[in-house]
């Protein structure tokens, strides 16, 4: 199984107004993935695209412009959605029948569709690094997988597509989220290769930003959660924070140790996860060494009480509890099962 290298008319309308906005080589890998590489009059960076069999595109911006790119996205559909991640930088949107535009805030999802009446205008500021994570789908396609006579699940998704419908004719922004930015950062440890395992780990996550997006539009539009005052150099400051926690599990995370070392006060720091992440911070640390003792079954030799030891916990028991409180298993029939299942994969 590879990703869809087909360049078919929804799935390539982003990148050709991309290429066509700047001065780039393109090139096309044997798994599937469409890069583009700045030449030096243009700026410095690149941009990639994948699309997979499941018509789901994801397109990955890293660059840095010299002049500002202006990008009209044509299309002559009304079904396609475009979920915006903007990681850093400065980017406007805009719809070419308006002179209005919207900010593309960092770290927010932001979600547009198309229109026939009525183009996408996307505007990438010059001489400032620009990160952006944009997925692609055809909304009646994508909407066909979950056709179901359960009562309660045909009302959600018929909720579900009156919000679609109403991208028509604006822009969808929903608060902060930094866990889409650590599915962002668990796929660049992906190594990408034609074999089935690291096609499938690439479509998982990508298909797990596109659920968090779509879920997060559902509930802020649906439910009332709780709002919180928070400043663009506190998200920042979260951020920090999250990746610290993220890179370091093992190490000691109370309220006092992250107070200290980040100088933000308690407040802050539980107010700021509450915004970001829902959770508070001792529940974000136990997800992440949980996540990371599921990698560490899957991909190194250590037995459990060396991943114990190696993200933090002081009790195998506790450990034994919680992973199998999240995960459905405890850690030793977990590593077994995953070893079964790709002994039965033909690569």
């Amino acid at each position: 199984m590879k990703p869809e290298n087909k360049q078919t008319s929804e799935s390539s309308i982003l990148l050709h107004a991309l290429r066509d906005g700047l001065n780039c080589h393109e090139h096309v890998s044997n798994d599937g993935i469409t890069e583009l590489q700045l030449k030096n009059d243009s700026g410095q960076g690149s941009i990639d695209q994948i699309t997979f069999d499941n018509g789901l595109t994801a397109v990955n911006i890293d660059v840095n412009l010299k002049e500002d790119l202006v990008m009209n996205i044509p299309t002559n559909k009304n079904n396609i959605l475009y979920f915006f991640y903007n990681l850093e930088g400065i980017c406007y949107h805009s719809f070419d029948n308006s002179e209005k535009y919207s900010k593309i805030d960092e770290l927010k999802t932001v979600v547009v569709a198309t229109s026939r009446y009525k183009h996408n205008i996307l505007v990438i500021k010059k001489h400032i690094p620009f990160k952006c994570n944009i997925i692609t789908i055809n909304k009646d396609t994508y909407m066909k997988n979950f056709e179901c006579p359960y009562k309660p699940k045909r009302e959600k998704l018929s909720k579900l597509t009156k919000i679609f419908d109403m991208l028509r004719d604006y822009l969808f922004e929903c608060s902060h989220n930094l866990n889409i930015t650590e599915q962002l950062r668990s796929i660049r440890n992906i190594s990408m290769s034609e074999c089935v395992s690291s096609v499938l780990q690439l479509q998982s996550r990508y298909q797990l930003i596109l659920s968090q997006h779509i879920e997060q539009m559902y509930h802020e539009t649906y439910t009332n959660r709780e709002s919180y005052d928070i400043s663009r150099h506190e998200i920042q400051k979260i951020r920090a924070i999250t990746e610290h926690i993220i890179d370091n599990p093992g190490l000691n995370h109370s309220q006092d140790n992250i107070c200290s070392q980040f100088f933000i006060s308690q407040s802050k720091l539980q107010s700021g996860f509450k915004a970001v992440h829902n959770h508070t911070v001792s529940n974000f640390t136990r997800k992440v060494r949980l996540d990371k003792a599921q990698e560490l079954l899957i991909n190194s030799d250590l037995n459990v009480s060396e991943i114990v030891y190696t993200i933090g916990f002081t009790s195998r028991s506790y450990f034994s509890k919680i992973f199998k409180q999240h995960f459905g298993c405890n850690p030793t029939a977990y590593k077994h099962r995953y070893k079964s299942s790709m002994s039965m994969i033909s690569i």
